[in-house]
């Protein structure tokens, strides 16, 4: 069905929907999609956030095979803001024969598809108040459908509201965030037919004019585009479903379909489906939200299905969209998404609880829930980029928002994938029951969604959201496994991603080591690219399979058997700069047995010590850089240690660098003030005898200490500690070239 975002101006501001090919499989507004691009001038008044609509009483005459309507509609609310008019939507097509505020009849302009009316004097805030506007007209086909079905003999009018075609066929606010409280819905038709709606039927009058009139009520929450009708020659067909939250009880489902013998045998199994899918989605979510009133389905030709409050109106009765529809009572109705760009919270949800059915309940499925994934992967994977959350830029494109790859499959895909993160279904439906309490009969966020699962698991998902709700595309992963012991097993895993927006995909993957002894199922948490896994494991295997179980959306690269290769280094260089630094360099290739490089110095070139640890990066040839600073000596050597995984180890070839670099002359102490353990911190241009003096405020020589120091940086411990107390102290130093430097000192006690 096509929908769209909205978005509040003080003035107006046109928006082009712009189709797609990629359309939505479950529910199409038929019209709009035969017209493969129309232009759509939508815009709407910030004074209707000055109302919070408390209850709809709609009243509408309706008979089948016509968009002809006839009616009123009775809103009552309450003012949040001081309120000098009443400003609904409603199309300039249809004709408003009378206004009444407060039961007084009022002027009204009906112009650019909005009802104005000035309300005199102005209603102050917290004040309650009812406009009733009478109306007629044919509707528009984007939210009326109506026809005759040859095959069923059905003779239908039914609407279709979502996400803005409310207005088509009643005077309403298109607001998400403003749920009507309670609803009544009356619709009047010939005694040939039955009216289905929203709610409980409270009862059906016979009319003077010998048409009967339908009274449909529901006392929970509702938003305005799922508030419907559905008029036709049906029947009715009931069977119950006892969730086992309420039982001995049980919740009325209730069938309006087309009125022959040979048609509901045709439905029945399926339709028989419903208490059993009520009462596992019951277990799983929670109780049915709506279990006070009832669930069922009204038949009409709308292109596919759509989740109107308490009773769906279906195209057809396939397993899996009865599943979907129902699955919306939770995600969408129950909880409907705060604005489109969230519209995972209705869609991905709802395809997800078809696939939790065929996962839960496999003889209700002729398909399994293995190969459900499987197809909706493929179908994800079909184009590179993509998110699931809808962009800002994409927010008018109703093809966009229901897009059927990315709202519906990458949706439902990653809520599977955040199943499988938490490694817990406890948790996982704990979690999801915990949302639906939380945002019960209200509107929530994808970011409300992840604060909820983070709540109930003690885990971050940012990295996870920003990745797979709002960043683009898939990854592909390749292996390279070898057996560097009998007992272990290494796994080189490299990622590449299909959209460069996003260049990693972090998280758990499931790896399955197939063998002729028996295959092993690892678990394996990617956290960056080029990653070496080693894994106890005494059989011989014979290939990787990665994901076994789709759970998470990827693509398999290469799968290779190697070898225990040792590693390659090339251009093994040191060189030595003017300012006393040294830069190492090196390059490497054939690098999956590294765990690390351990770089090492020499002042001889016999005897070394280790100066930095260097982790591989395990490109196809990786080079390394690693800068040192030394001014005590003017040739230094350099040599890499390679550790294996296996424990062993190995040298590369030696380095030798020279340096003509001059050391400052220069002495500090430290710390600052200075205590009786105080260092002393010299450097000296050349190697020599270094006379140090140290004299206290009144020019008294206190210390004094001859040493031989090498050129560069010299430390000296111990030269304060027999010092008489503390005070302000000169320390002068006479340099083997002559050179005298001085440093004031404070000692503190």
């Amino acid at each position: 069905m096509n929908r769209i975002s909205l978005l509040f101006l003080l003035f107006a501001f046109p928006f082009f929907v712009q189709a797609q090919d990629d359309l939505c499989h479950e529910k199409c507004n038929r019209a709009r999609v035969a017209n493969n691009m129309q232009r759509v001038n939508y815009y709407q008044y910030t004074t209707m956030n000055k109302y919070d609509v408390r209850h709809i009483k709609l009243d509408i005459n309706a008979e089948t095979a016509t968009r002809a309507l006839s009616g009123h509609v009775v809103t009552t609310a309450v003012a949040v803001a001081p309120l000098d008019s009443f400003v609904t939507e409603f199309k300039s097509t249809m004709v408003v024969d009378s206004a009444f505020v407060n039961n007084i009849p009022v002027v009204f302009n009906h112009t650019s598809d909005h009802l104005f009316i000035p309300i005199t004097p102005i209603i102050p805030i917290g004040t309650s108040f009812s406009v009733r506007i009478h109306y007629r007209g044919t509707a528009g086909s984007n939210g009326v459908f109506a026809g005759t079905s040859a095959s069923s003999g059905l003779s239908y009018v039914a609407t279709l509201s979502e996400s803005y075609q409310a207005r088509e066929w009643f005077p309403c606010k298109q607001l998400l965030g403003d749920k009507i409280d309670s609803t009544d819905i009356w619709i009047t038709t010939s005694s040939a037919n039955k009216a289905g709606s929203n709610g409980l039927l409270q009862g059906i009058d016979n009319l003077p004019s010998g048409k009967l009139r339908y009274r449909w009520k529901t006392r929970y929450p509702m938003v305005y585009y799922l508030i419907s009708i559905a008029v036709g020659n049906y029947q009715e067909y009931v069977n119950y479903a006892r969730p086992a939250a309420i039982q001995p009880d049980s919740i009325l489902v209730q069938h309006y379909i087309a009125n022959t013998a040979t048609y509901l045998n045709s439905v029945k199994t399926n339709l028989d489906k419903t208490p059993p899918f009520i009462e596992k989605l019951s277990e799983l979510f929670g109780l049915y939200p709506f279990y006070e009133e009832k669930y069922g389905h009204c038949q009409a030709s709308i292109g596919g299905g759509m989740e109107h409050q308490t009773m769906s109106t279906m195209a057809s009765f396939s397993t899996s969209l009865i599943a979907h529809e129902l699955g919306h009572q939770w995600f969408g109705d129950n909880v409907t998404c705060a604005r489109w760009n969230d519209i995972w919270i209705n869609e991905g949800f709802a395809t997800y609880s078809d696939y939790l059915l065929a996962e839960k309940l496999p003889a209700l499925y002729t398909t399994s829930a293995a190969s459900t994934m499987l197809n909706m992967h493929t179908n994800i994977m079909s184009v590179a980029n993509g998110s699931v959350y809808v962009p800002e830029t994409s927010v008018y494109d109703e093809n966009r928002i229901f897009s059927n790859r990315l709202s519906y499959n990458k949706g439902a895909a990653i809520i599977h994938n955040l199943r499988f993160e938490l490694q817990s279904d406890s948790l996982f439906f704990q979690g999801i029951q915990n949302f639906q309490a939380r945002f019960k009969d209200s509107v929530a966020t994808g970011e409300d969604f992840k604060e909820e699962m983070e709540l109930i698991s003690g885990k971050d998902f940012t990295t996870f959201f920003n990745q797979w709700y709002y960043g683009e595309g898939y990854p592909t992963h390749s292996i390279t496994y070898l057996k560097p012991t009998p007992d272990t097993i290494q796994l080189f895993v490299t990622q590449t991603t299909s959209a460069a927006i996003t260049p990693l995909f972090s998280g758990l993957l499931e790896l399955r080591i197939t063998s002729a002894q028996g295959d092993t199922t690892v678990l394996i948490n990617i956290t960056s690219n080029n990653q070496t896994f080693r894994i106890p494991y005494s059989k011989t295997p014979t290939n990787i399979i990665i994901d076994p179980n789709n759970w998470v959306i990827n693509r398999t690269g290469t799968i290779t058997n190697g070898t225990v290769v040792p590693v390659v280094l090339s251009n093994v260089r040191a060189t030595g700069k003017s300012d006393c630094t040294y830069t190492f360099e090196w390059d490497a290739r054939d690098e999956i047995n590294v765990l690390r490089y351990e770089v090492e110095r020499s002042e001889n070139g016999t005897t070394f010590q280790t100066v930095a640890s260097v982790t591989p990066l395990r490109n196809s040839v990786s080079s390394y850089v690693y800068n040192h600073s030394s001014t005590n000596e003017t040739v230094i050597y350099f040599r890499i240690k390679i550790i294996r995984y296996d424990g062993g180890f190995s040298y590369s070839s030696i380095a030798q660098a020279t340096t003509n670099c001059n050391p400052l002359s220069d002495i500090r102490v430290l710390p600052i003030p200075a205590t009786a353990s105080a260092i002393i911190d010299i450097s000296v241009p050349e190697k020599g005898l270094v006379d140090l003096r140290l004299f206290n405020e009144t020019g008294q020589l206190v210390r004094q200490l001859t040493l031989s120091l090498n050129r560069g940086s010299n430390r000296i411990d111990r030269f304060f500690d027999k010092l008489a107390g503390a005070g302000m102290y000169w320390l002068i130093a006479r340099l083997p070239n002559g050179e005298r430097i001085s440093r004031k000192v404070i000692i503190r006690p």
